[in-house]
């Protein structure tokens, strides 16, 4: 008997509790996540092109960025705050070829650029449900931005650029913003699922070296601007078109 009623009290207070924490949308405001985003990149070649060296062109570029990224989430009934740290990578790029114009190939080259960066961004839904929602949103944020490349020449590229192998090592901080929609639902329990449809733009204007190198366009010292070929900074945009999945975690 005892048994029985304390099984009744259990069952009818897991039942209250289950219902206490019941999803909505409209009233949630606290949220961790995670997720991850890919897209076009305009960042193309914009890295090397122009310090290939005199009459010199590469043959590749880069097509795609990819990202992860993590942060928190305050919302209410007219908007939220969401502030989020990506790590946005460029697509690496190997076995890139430096050929001369004669045809004659100077050098092997790897290029990867990628930027760490923490920004905050005001999102207004402009739909609400029960259980999903649709919003817009902008960020601004600062992007610590950095370059690795690899140059393997050839005894050709050796003898005509005048350097023999080296590694570019650079980076620089640049404004980053981003605009967006997306479209959130649950997923499970108190977990959403939420789909975004963007653009962002880190536009930079210039990278500092981070070693003394002897390079196609010139003698790079720690500190100094890397230059092209024509004496102006090496300049480009990490930015571009994207898609994104998160997993939200409502607290």
């Amino acid at each position: 008997m005892l048994f029985s009623v304390f099984l009744t009290g259990l069952v009818c207070g897991l039942g209250e509790m289950a219902h206490a924490r019941r999803f909505d949308m409209k009233s949630e405001n606290f949220a961790t996540y995670f997720g991850g985003s890919f897209g076009p990149s305009n960042l193309s070649d914009g890295a090397f092109s122009l310090a290939a060296g005199t009459d010199v062109t590469t043959d590749k570029i880069v097509r795609s960025n990819y990202s992860g990224e993590v942060g928190i989430t305050l919302t209410s009934s007219r908007g939220g705050l969401r502030f989020s740290g990506e790590y946005i990578l460029g697509q690496t790029l190997t076995g890139v070829s430096g050929t001369h114009s004669s045809g004659t190939k100077y050098y092997d080259l790897t290029s990867k650029v990628s930027a760490l960066v923490p920004m905050v961004s005001a999102e207004a839904p402009i739909w609400k449900g029960l259980e999903s929602r649709a919003m817009i949103g902008g960020g601004l944020g600062y992007a610590f931005v950095s370059l690795d490349q690899e140059y393997t020449m050839t005894a050709a590229g050796a003898t005509a650029l005048g350097v023999s192998d080296y590694i570019e090592k650079a980076s620089t901080q640049a404004l980053a913003w981003r605009l967006y929609t997306s479209f959130e639902t649950l997923f499970v329990d108190t977990t959403t699922l939420s789909f975004e449809l963007g653009y962002r733009s880190i536009r930079v204007g210039s990278l500092q070296s981070l070693k003394d190198t002897a390079a196609i366009s010139g003698a790079q010292t720690k500190g100094s601007d890397l230059r092209n070929m024509d004496a102006s900074n090496r300049a480009f945009d990490l930015g571009g078109g994207y898609v994104s999945v998160h997993f939200r975690f409502y607290l």
